[in-house]
């Protein structure tokens, strides 16, 4: 359930910035470096001096990548390079993009959230880190904004906010229409107060689950509990009270959830052979002759049992399938047979911990998404070996979400993540 409502949100003045496909970003949390410097380059607008600014050898306290952030982001407000709209509204924002042979246009709205019922009421599923977290705490506190929305799943089986969205989205003109890595981002004002009313009615009844943003979503919590402990002026806890959301209604045909594969640094100086020695003990391992055949085989054995795909170098890829859920279950106690049914706890409670003896600590394994990539590492010596898995299914989300529990990291990947410089809510 979600207590929400329409903003006056801040956008980009075309006139003052030029294309707006340049001065857009990712959400902040998979910009790698190189990517930062090509979006620095890409406009002196680009929002990633607000979301993840450079880090200087002469940062100090009063100097430093939150400070330059507000600066740039009141010069901005200043000189109009961003405008605040004038009345309130519910954005919808659609992006469309290519799954396959399939052409998606997932659609939604950006609207506020209250922290209070969110608190309550919507549910997340991953667990959060505590760096993340104090560098989100620090920008917010600095530039008091919420820079990208959260991404939430709300359940809505008449299709009610849908078909107002689609009706929005086919007779207005949309006010920003642009292309960005590939996928088309365009978003519309929606300020008619009865559509508002019925969005709002319908979320109040509605089943919320957080997709993406845990980290943002609780830096808000923290912020705004900070707010009310420092007893800041009435307008502006009340302001911080709310976080800004983009709510995807939850159908299986309008998301995209890619898998996150590992990469284990740290091994703990064991061999191939002792590898597959112990693996062989709990899973029957078949050889694929290619990375293509080994994904092929991983994606097409995901409906009978839990299997994952595994990479040592050498082009030496197998097929891992469980030979019995038993095994799991003896090894993994104090866990719903539910939680323990995900490929991801299966991967990182049972293989790494238990069969392997690999530590699982958060600075021990790396994600990547790109298969190819992943593989690379490995060629390149970074890594030893991979592990690959089957994308989460939503209702794996959905379920595990309402049984109040957490997923292991980057359990989930919801593709595409929403573009940050849509539009910000100011507090």
């Amino acid at each position: 359930m979600a207590n929400i409502r329409p903003f006056k949100g801040v956008v980009y003045n075309e006139k003052k910035v030029g294309y707006l496909s340049e001065v857009v970003a990712p959400p902040y949390d998979i910009i790698p470096k190189e990517m930062q410097g090509k979006l620095y380059r890409a406009s002196p607008y680009n929002i990633v001096r607000l979301e993840l600014g450079k880090i200087r050898s002469s940062d100090s306290s009063v100097d430093n990548r939150y400070t330059r952030a507000k600066n740039f982001f009141d010069l901005w407000l200043k000189n109009k390079q961003m405008v605040q709209d004038r009345k309130d509204s519910i954005y919808v924002y659609s992006q469309k993009y290519r799954e396959g042979r399939k052409v998606i246009d997932r659609i939604g709205f950006i609207a506020l959230m209250s922290l209070d019922e969110g608190k309550k009421k919507v549910l997340p599923h991953e667990k959060t880190l505590l760096a993340p977290k104090l560098d989100r705490l620090d920008l917010i506190r600095s530039i008091r904004a919420n820079l990208s929305p959260i991404f939430v799943l709300y359940e809505d089986t008449p299709h009610i906010i849908l078909k107002i969205l689609k009706k929005t989205s086919s007779t207005k003109r949309p006010f920003i229409d642009i292309s960005f890595e590939g996928i088309r981002n365009r978003a519309w004002r929606l300020d008619d107060e009865t559509d508002i009313k019925k969005i709002q009615a319908v979320m109040r009844g509605a089943n919320t689950f957080i997709a993406d943003g845990h980290h943002r979503f609780e830096v808000t919590r923290m912020y705004s509990e900070e707010l009310k402990r420092a007893r800041a002026p009435k307008a502006v806890r009340k302001s911080a009270g709310y976080v800004m959301v983009y709510f995807v209604e939850s159908k299986e045909d309008m998301l995209t959830v890619l898998p996150a594969h590992r990469l284990p640094k740290d091994i703990g100086g064991l061999r191939k052979e002792e590898i597959t020695a112990r693996l062989q003990k709990f899973f029957t391992l078949e050889r694929a002759g290619s990375l293509g055949a080994m994904m092929a085989k991983l994606g097409g054995s995901r409906k009978r049992i839990h299997a994952f795909g595994m990479y040592t170098g050498l082009n030496q890829f197998y097929i891992l399938k469980l030979k019995s859920m038993s095994h799991v279950d003896r090894a993994v106690k104090d866990k719903p047979k539910e939680w323990k049914a995900l490929d991801v706890a299966i991967l990182h409670l049972f293989i790494f911990q238990h069969v392997l003896g690999i530590r699982d600590d958060d600075d021990n394994i790396e994600f990547m998404k790109d298969p190819r990539e992943t593989a690379k590492s490995v060629d390149k010596g970074r890594f030893k070996i991979a592990f690959f898995l089957n994308p989460t299914k939503v209702a794996e989300v959905k379920r595990i979400a309402s049984l109040g529990e957490k997923m292991p990291r980057k359990a989930t990947y919801f593709y595409p993540k929403p573009v940050s410089g849509i539009v910000i809510n100011k507090h």
